[in-house]
């Protein structure tokens, strides 16, 4: 059995202000680590830290991007048991995602779609950051949802009681 964990975040930014407004919800963003200590993350977030005009899939560090610029994003942090079968199955998809992540992009309609609660299937590698973490997940037979990997929101990875809460407080003491 191994652990991957699960980390949402709120920034602080405009776009995670705006997310956490609409949505009624503390933490606007989803991460995957396959790491205890969190190094790298991938999500579907900025290409550049400074903007968030072009985004897609990225890896993410505590210290470094946008987190080193945002030292104050608060966070959970959870973990989940799974099989090594489903470990291994899950670093191949992440990895796979990685080699072909100039082909993910952001999917703002997506994230509006979303929001209004009319979501659409996935189509041309085209994500949210929750799509994304649930896609990778169900993709490798860890099946945490009772809904399509399409309809996930940060809420969901919040409200789940499969997932265990391992730390809460800001990102850069955890």
């Amino acid at each position: 059995m191994r652990e991957i964990y699960i980390v949402t975040t709120y920034t602080g930014t405009l776009l995670s202000s705006v997310i956490r407004k609409l949505s009624d919800v503390p933490y606007a963003h989803v991460s995957l680590s396959l790491e205890p200590t969190l190094s790298p993350m991938y999500a579907m977030g900025r290409v550049y830290p400074r903007t968030p005009i072009i985004a897609g899939l990225v890896q993410e560090n505590i210290s470094q991007g946008l987190y080193a610029l945002k030292p104050n994003t608060e966070c959970r942090v959870y973990s989940l048991t799974v099989t090594d079968r489903e470990y291994t199955k899950l670093k191949l998809n992440i990895n796979n995602s990685w080699k072909d992540r100039k082909s993910y992009k952001y999917d703002v309609r997506g994230l509006v779609r979303l929001k209004m609660d009319r979501p659409k299937p996935i189509k041309e590698n085209r994500y949210v950051c929750s799509n994304f973490v649930a896609d990778m997940l169900a993709m490798s037979g860890i099946n945490i949802f009772e809904k399509p990997s399409y309809m996930i929101q940060p809420i969901d990875f919040l409200t789940n009681d499969k997932l265990t809460l391992v730390y809460e407080g800001r990102l850069s003491d955890y």
